[in-house]
């Protein structure tokens, strides 16, 4: 299951409308493909819900960066089993130097690796994912209850007699989707990296 951004309770109150029963799964899942949109394709984080990770990572010249981000804590850092003083400054560790193999010429010295445990993502869902994951669904509903499917992006006008649909952009805004404008203040938002956690334990 998804780890939706908000809620059909979320939905219900900026919409001013009580989903039914039997609507409340279709809405959920409905805001589980928008969170999905927004975590996966316009941010690429893990911003919600909170997680914690190992990973290993190689230092250079004794910096160690974390690959994620929002880093809420650094919660362990060894190496070969054994605590590792370090300074951290935001997502940058600085580790003592300790080579692989210090007989190793200079020039192709290679620094021992790190494990590294850290807790990203918040613990609630940020109150403007909230916000945008109820916009995304809301635009999406329209099209839907008018039984024009998931797709009818732009949509700009509806006629209701002898009924019909004009769209702004030719549905070039298809689905659940941000303008570019949107997608770049989200990442600013949230300082997107383009390195990320795959796994966790």
């Amino acid at each position: 299951m998804v780890d939706a951004f908000a809620t059909y309770e979320n939905l219900e109150l900026r919409l001013n409308r009580v989903f039914t029963v039997a609507e409340r799964p279709w809405i959920t899942a409905l805001l589980e493909d928008a969170s999905t949109y927004l975590r996966d394709d316009v941010l690429g984080l893990q911003v919600y819900p909170q997680s914690t990770s190992t990973v290993t990572l190689w230092p250079d010249g004794g910096r160690v960066d974390i690959p994620t981000q929002p880093l809420i804590s650094i919660d362990a850092v060894t190496r070969g089993g054994d605590a590792v003083e370090y300074v951290q400054r935001e997502s940058t560790l600085w580790v003592p130097i300790a080579f692989a193999s210090p007989a190793v010429t200079t020039a192709t010295r290679v620094e021992k690796p790190v494990s590294v445990t850290f807790t990203y993502g918040f613990a609630t869902a940020p109150a403007s994912l909230v916000r945008w994951t109820c916009v995304l669904v809301s635009q999406a509903l329209l099209p839907i209850e008018a039984n024009l499917g998931l797709t009818a992006g732009g949509l700009s006008s509806v006629q209701l007699d002898d009924f019909r649909a004009a769209f702004a952009d030719a549905g070039e805004m298809s689905g659940i989707a941000l303008s570019d404008k949107n997608i770049a203040l989200l990442r600013e938002q949230f300082g997107v990296r383009q390195a990320y956690v795959v796994g966790s334990r």
